[in-house]
């Protein structure tokens, strides 16, 4: 198999808690995560004053000397004649080769209130050496879970058929456990946390791993799950409290690390795995 690493992390647009828009310093914390492939969200393209209308996905590019490709989710007319839409929303940056991109706009629930702004996925095809990958890119909406749940379908469906390893990952606004995300594990996704497998525990595994399925032990590693949960905690990313931001594999996809970043500049911190693709 061949190892790459992948991360999310919603930058927002490169706000720091000093007030500051640095698109550089949030291109040193990007940079720190050592990731193979990155999704970002909150990424502005010559949005507007709040960030210089700087095209921060093709200046992170620059920055970081990889491919990007960018999916609007926000997309508005220019404030003045001549001068470029308006956009926000997705990024996805790599060491790889891009071979294909688009972005999609997610649904909503048909029964609440359109929420406060549109919400999508970019889904590019990676190919690194001979090897290729399939990802998504989202962030969900921050109201409630109606419009998550919408959202998800929207995902599934899009995502359903795709034959080889895939990778979903972003800003859900939800835990991995809540209901809204359900739909993912039933259609064949795993949370990188419960894909986590080792290579040196795949199969029957160590002895010590063995005898930690021993009723007893069982016991212990429950009692331990919520704080490794809380240790695994996205945001807010001063004090992290939830695990919102997430990564979920399928099609043979294997993960054998899963860590969250040191805080940085945005109000999120990044979360990175290691995963495996298959030959």
């Amino acid at each position: 198999m061949s190892a790459w690493r992948v991360a999310t992390f919603n930058i927002r647009h490169g706000l720091g808690p000093d007030g500051r828009v640095d698109l550089e310093r949030t291109a040193r914390e990007i940079a720190e995560l050592g990731a193979d492939v990155i999704g970002l969200q909150e990424v502005d393209a010559g949005f507007g004053p709040r960030s210089d209308h700087q095209d921060q996905p093709a200046r992170l590019g620059e920055l970081l000397g990889m491919q990007v490709c960018f999916g609007a989710a926000l997309d508005l007319p220019p404030e003045r004649d001549g001068e470029p839409r308006r956009q926000y929303g997705l990024v996805l940056l790599t060491r790889h080769e891009i071979l294909s991109r688009a972005v999609h706009l997610l649904p909503l629930h048909p029964g609440h209130a359109p929420p406060t702004e549109p919400r999508g996925v970019l889904h590019a095809r990676v190919r690194g050496g001979d090897r290729e990958l399939d990802v998504l890119v989202t962030h969900l909406d921050n109201a409630g879970p109606a419009h998550r749940t919408a959202q998800i379908q929207g995902i599934v469906r899009l995502a359903q058929d795709l034959e080889g390893p895939s990778l979903l990952m972003g800003d859900m606004n939800a835990e991995p456990s809540a209901s809204e995300l359900a739909s993912l594990a039933a259609t064949g996704w795993r949370e990188a946390s419960e894909a986590t497998t080792p290579p040196r525990e795949a199969g029957r595994g160590p002895r010590w791993q063995r005898l930690l399925s021993a009723a007893p032990l069982r016991r212990l590693r429950m009692v331990a799950a919520p704080l490794r949960r809380l240790r695994m905690a996205t945001h807010p990313a001063r004090f992290p409290l939830r695990r919102i931001d997430s990564l979920w594999v399928r099609g043979g996809l294997e993960v054998s690390t899963l860590e969250v970043a040191p805080r940085g500049s945005s109000d999120h911190r990044g979360a990175v795995a290691t995963v495996h693709l298959p030959r």
